[in-house]
């Protein structure tokens, strides 16, 4: 008589189940309807099942709706923990719904109170922005951590967007969680970046943070494709080269592409940083002297190739300045005695002639670049040594309107 018992009640469980299975009917009004109410459990177990009942399953609103109510799920403070993959079941469901809408021209939205209409890209955006905001102020408070995490969350949701993967290199930077950066730069740059800054940064990453000198040369040498007369980039170039005890082959392979294209001011420019770095590793005189000496005639090289060529005047300005602040310098440390200033006055018209040779080059590199503050400061000092007092003050008035 028990086992009898048993059976009935277990056939009646059964019924019961099958019974409820059937009133199982999900309308997308009605999730739509929980959706806008802010009903989003509710919304949620009745979205779960229409995705896999027949006559909603393959509707493209049923996934949006689903993409719509998870994004919600993963957005509101007090839903925490109602679900675990919040992003991705988004996500995805948002993808299902544009495979399922393709060929379509309108896109799927949803009408506030007052029907006024949002559209799923509108929604996306804001997605996008809840995350990258918060991994903004993450960053802005230090929690370096959170704000990887939430910048490629931001990257999920807009796999296009260049700005949330840098700065998801940024904070790993900061960090010091030198794969996660190099592994963020690289992907921005197949994402089409072409910034100059993500390139030093990520050479920085390999070369000091992981000390991956190849693998930083190469990055080096594909950024001055694009960038063929940065000097940062040539610097750096010549620094990991040096690094690599590979100065010489370096020096070798300059000259024979300068003899290949000797009109390239670029070539002899290189070659003239190459000079100058190899001359600060050096601990000789006289070598030093050497050095400086090849990478003037580089830097004069340069611009014989193009006379309007920047970098070329700026960098033989910089050594010219550098030989008259060894005289000023040992002036200066000069005293007061009779054998001093006697010393300081046979100085002075050495000094002046220096200046001499450094003022056209200054005035030249400014000529050609009139906004460089640095460039102008250069030259307002060397008008004020050369006394020329109305030159000075015009060209400060240009510092002073640039800043």
């Amino acid at each position: 008589m028990k086992i009898v018992s048993t059976l009935l009640v277990f056939a009646l469980i059964s019924t019961t189940n099958i019974y409820a299975q059937k009133q199982i009917k999900p309308k997308l009004s009605k999730i739509e309807s929980l959706f806008k109410k802010g009903e989003l459990i509710e919304a949620k177990e009745i979205s779960d099942v229409s995705i896999s009942y027949e006559k909603t399953m393959n509707n493209p609103k049923t996934w949006y709706l689903r993409g719509l109510i998870y994004m919600a799920l993963d957005t509101s403070a007090s839903m925490v923990g109602v679900t675990s993959d919040a992003l991705q079941t988004s996500l995805s469901s948002f993808n299902k719904s544009d495979v399922l809408n393709e060929g379509e021209d309108k896109e799927p939205f949803i009408t506030d109170d007052v029907g006024i209409p949002t559209t799923k890209t509108q929604q996306i955006e804001t997605y996008w922005g809840f995350y990258y905001n918060k991994a903004a102020t993450a960053f802005g408070e230090k929690d370096y951590v959170e704000a990887i995490t939430s910048f490629n969350n931001a990257a999920l949701i807009k796999p296009n967007d260049t700005n949330s993967v840098i700065n998801a290199g940024y904070a790993a930077v900061q960090a010091k969680m030198y794969d996660q950066a190099k592994n963020s730069f690289y992907k921005a740059i197949e994402l089409g970046s072409t910034e100059r800054d993500v390139r030093l940064i990520l050479i920085y990453v390999v070369s000091t943070g992981q000390k991956l000198l190849e693998e930083s040369l190469e990055i080096i040498r594909d950024a001055r494709v694009l960038y063929p007369s940065d000097n940062e980039l040539a610097r750096q170039e010549i620094n990991v080269l040096i690094q690599l005890d590979r100065s010489e082959e370096a020096t070798t392979n300059l000259i024979k592409a300068i003899e290949a294209e000797p009109d390239d001011p670029n070539l002899h420019f290189t070659l003239g940083i190459l000079h100058e770095e190899i001359g600060l590793k050096v601990d000789s005189e006289a070598e030093k002297s050497e050095r400086i000496e090849l990478a003037r005639k580089a830097y004069t090289a340069a611009i014989n190739a193009d006379p309007n060529y920047y970098n070329g005047h700026y960098n033989l300005g910089v050594l010219a300045m550098t030989e008259v602040n060894i005289y000023i310098k040992e002036q200066n440390a000069l005293g007061y005695s009779k054998a001093d200033l006697k010393k300081a006055n046979e100085l002075e018209p050495i000094i002046q002639e220096k200046l001499s040779l450094a003022l056209p080059l200054w005035e030249k590199t400014v000529l050609l670049k009139d906004d460089e503050i640095p460039a102008l400061e250069t030259l307002v000092y060397l008008y004020t040594m050369k006394k020329m007092y109305d030159k000075a003050e015009s060209t400060q008035e240009k510092i002073d309107a640039l800043k």
